[in-house]
């Protein structure tokens, strides 16, 4: 079985310059975890997921506490910064979204996109040719082609 087997082909893109509402709003209503971006010509620019979201809320020296975090039980003053944030609305896709993404090509066999799926530990994979969006598979495509396409193999 190949990538191209078993893609989703009709996704939903956004562009960079939409907003970070706009953009909770496509998540909510999809229900997807992340959303590619790309250009007018399908080219991928990159990824935006919850977690991109998420990531407004804190400083980025944040990272530099890693596992320490769970021990911070009063965030003091940054929860009196949070308050006085500002506008959601300030913020666009561009600005969040990791560049780049991960990407196989329609050809390759369903185990090297688990394989690269794996070994990025991504969730969903872009289908790509030259960079241009083909589709996208999520863990949960490959789950129902081993599992129920596959099951009586």
């Amino acid at each position: 079985m190949k990538a191209k087997d078993i893609m989703s082909k009709d996704i939903v893109t956004v562009s960079p310059s939409i907003g970070i509402r706009e953009i909770y709003s496509i998540l909510k209503k999809t229900r997807y975890g992340g959303i590619p971006v790309v250009d007018k010509d399908r080219k991928i620019l990159g990824m935006v997921t919850k977690s991109e979201i998420l990531s407004v809320f804190l400083p980025d020296y944040f990272d530099l506490l890693g596992e320490n975090i769970i021990y911070i039980d009063d965030f003091g003053t940054l929860d009196e910064e949070f308050e006085n944030m500002p506008s959601f609305e300030l913020f666009i896709v561009e600005d969040i979204m990791k560049k780049g993404s991960v990407t196989v090509e329609e050809d390759v066999s369903l185990l090297k996109v688990v394989a690269v799926m794996k070994k990025y530990n991504v969730r969903r994979i872009l289908v790509a040719k030259d960079n241009v969006l083909k589709g996208m598979i999520t863990r949960g495509d490959i789950c129902k082609a081993f599992f129920e396409e596959n099951g009586d193999k």
